[in-house]
């Protein structure tokens, strides 16, 4: 993804910055506390930035946070995400009550929305087969402005 991947986002998107880069040990803490291989882009982000948090629309807050490995743990285990969704790991948050995660549902692997207060296999919506896809293809945005 290298930083080429950010001059991109930049370009759609305000992106934001908070918290802390991920260190190698964080990293590895995550990777052992994972159900699922978690996909390369998601270490390529968190080790290149701090958590980030992308507007993806002006006219009302409509965006996505991305956390690092450390809050990834701790929110995971504080709403206990795999005892509702076993195959999955949350990877951030919409900022509306809703967790973004990968996890292998009714469309395949890829990246998927659900509510904390309704933690549910049954009830994840398909985003994107990729953080890529999502922000730099737009893909899944729609399912994001309609959440």
């Amino acid at each position: 993804m290298s930083m080429h991947f950010f001059d991109e986002v930049n370009k759609k998107y305000k992106v934001f910055e908070f918290g802390e880069v991920s260190n190698v040990d964080s990293i590895m803490k995550l990777k052992d506390f994972s159900p699922i291989q978690i996909p390369e882009e998601y270490f390529e982000i968190i080790t290149e930035r701090k958590e980030i948090e992308i507007n993806i629309r002006d006219i009302e807050y409509i965006g996505i946070s991305i956390w690092s490995a450390r809050r990834c743990i701790e929110m995971n285990n504080g709403y206990d995400i795999q005892k509702y969704i076993p195959n999955s790991i949350a990877i951030g948050d919409d900022g509306k009550g809703n967790t973004l995660l990968y996890a292998k549902g009714k469309q395949g692997f890829g990246l998927y929305i659900v509510e904390f207060g309704n933690l549910d296999a049954e009830e994840m919506k398909y985003i994107s087969k990729s953080l890529k896809d999502l922000l730099l293809k737009g893909i899944g945005i729609d399912i994001l402005f309609h959440n």
